[in-house]
């Protein structure tokens, strides 16, 4: 392998507290997804988790560079207009919402110039540092990729909705003459809490029951709760990635998660 080669590696890492998911792919490339799920266990700091996880992961090696993705799934995020991104200045815009002074965490952003804002969410320092040494990082949250996401792929409506289950959480996206006007998201504990804030913010934002569309992506929840909500909500569309990006080994994978499916093949 050449020294191009193992510097254009990318390593894309999920971070969740059920587990890590740990992806390998370049769709240039056929046959070369590699796909692994460690579980955290509960015992165990994050950061020792991630060490497990790294051990581990069969394809990939401490010894080598890679380019690496951290996805954290998170609902500690705020946005701020692009023009008032100054990194300086992360910490005291993220404590306005989130007021806990935690030392052990650094806050980073995404910036989404098509939208023109910035994303800033919470890291966990050692987490970071411990990725640092497979090479160079890029951060990235569940609610950045799925703008990010609607912004390559507009929806087509000028006012919808997107809901996003993911694990414990649920992540929604409020549309208005296609920009974006709300960006939230809760920790669910079960299906009729994702289902009470869902109708909430949709009675907030003004949406009709008859004409506006609820997109719908995620994990296993969506099935759960589709049926449901379709009584409340009669335009509920599902997104499935095999239908939103070219045929790919990605999405013929079960239990990749919407978000990293979405980084690998949106980037």
């Amino acid at each position: 392998m050449t020294k191009d080669n193992i510097q254009n590696k990318t390593l894309s890492i999920r971070i969740s507290t059920d587990g890590f998911c740990f992806c390998s792919y370049t769709p240039s490339l056929p046959g070369s997804l590699k796909y692994f799920f460690y579980k955290t266990e509960k015992n165990l700091t994050l950061a020792n988790n991630l060490q497990k996880g790294i051990e581990q992961c069969p394809f990939v090696s401490q010894d080598e560079r890679y380019s690496v993705q951290l996805v954290v799934e998170t609902e500690e995020f705020t946005t701020v207009p692009a023009e008032y991104d100054d990194k300086q200045d992360y910490k005291a815009f993220h404590r306005l919402c989130f007021p806990k002074n935690d030392a052990r965490v650094e806050i980073v952003a995404n910036r989404l110039n098509a939208m023109g804002l910035s994303v800033l969410f919470p890291v966990e320092k050692s987490l970071y540092e411990r990725l640092q040494k497979l090479g160079d990082v890029t951060c990235y949250s569940t609610i950045s990729i799925l703008l990010g996401l609607l912004s390559s792929k507009p929806m087509g409506e000028e006012k919808y909705m997107l809901a996003c289950f993911q694990g414990n959480h649920t992540f929604f996206i409020s549309v208005h003459e296609g920009k974006m006007r709300l960006a939230n998201a809760f920790r669910c504990d079960d299906g009729h809490d994702c289902i009470y804030y869902l109708l909430s913010i949709w009675k907030e934002q003004g949406l009709s029951q008859e004409d506006d569309t609820l997109y719908l992506c995620g994990d296993k929840g969506v099935e759960v709760n589709m049926m449901t909500i379709g009584r409340f909500i009669k335009r509920c569309k599902r997104l499935n990635a095999s239908e939103m990006f070219p045929s790919t080994l990605l999405n013929k994978m079960e239990g990749i998660p919407f978000d990293l499916q979405s980084l690998i093949l949106c980037e």
